[in-house]
């Protein structure tokens, strides 16, 4: 498989662990009853704040707070890979530090999780799912990044050409590897929440429209 053909839609199409993050289903559900009162869902208000934004110039990402340089590196370099962009390409090093900042704050997250009274816990299973709950107060980023990217550097992983790098990746997949599997979800769900993923999507958020736009189609 060559790089070319290795797209970022490819990599979505094969899903994979992805979609036990995002909930697809390929199905819709009903409305999920409404939560008690006191708690709220996250707002998404800036996904379309994201969108109006979209001429302004884009700020420069903040630096690294887990990974050492070498590491953090080699991160951004994956997640360009994973969207078949370059690395200094927006949004890949804004999905590389957002990536730095979870794995960096993961032990609090897990700790917080563990810490969840009985019947906060049954309120968070009830509504996010067992599974996703299992996840938070389970799951170690910092040591699936640690041991993934230290088996990456073992196998001289930066001395290949694009179109190796590319072939390790989806035999490592293939091969259920715990990091490129974890990686590629937070991949997925930083583009698809960043501009340009928001734009690739056709997302049209809370815009106002002063008259309906129509089907651009022509069906003469």
């Amino acid at each position: 498989m060559t790089h070319d053909e290795v797209t970022r839609r490819s990599w979505i199409l094969r899903l994979g662990g992805a979609t036990a993050l995002t909930g697809f289903s390929g199905t819709l559900v009903a409305a999920e009853p409404p939560l008690p009162p006191g708690l709220y869902e996250p707002s998404l208000d800036h996904l379309a704040h994201s969108l109006k934004t979209a001429t302004a110039p884009m700020p420069d990402p903040p630096p690294p707070r887990y990974f050492a340089p070498e590491d953090f590196s080699l991160i951004q370099e994956l997640v360009a890979l994973m969207l078949g962009e370059e690395p200094a390409v927006p949004p890949v090093p804004e999905i590389a530090v957002w990536i730095d900042l979870i794995v960096g704050r993961s032990d609090s997250v897990r700790t917080a999780a563990r810490s969840l009274t009985p019947a906060h816990r049954r309120l968070a299973v009830d509504f996010y799912g067992q599974d996703t709950v299992r996840e938070l107060e389970s799951e170690e980023p910092q040591a699936i990044c640690r041991a993934g990217l230290a088996a990456l550097k073992r196998g001289g992983f930066r001395n290949l050409d694009t179109t190796a790098r590319m072939a390790q990746l989806v035999e490592l997949e293939n091969a259920g590897n715990p990091f490129i599997a974890w990686l590629k979800r937070r991949v997925l769900d930083g583009f698809y929440t960043s501009r340009q993923g928001l734009q690739e999507l056709d997302y049209k958020g809370n815009a106002f429209w002063p008259e309906s736009p129509g089907c651009g189609h022509d069906h003469s």
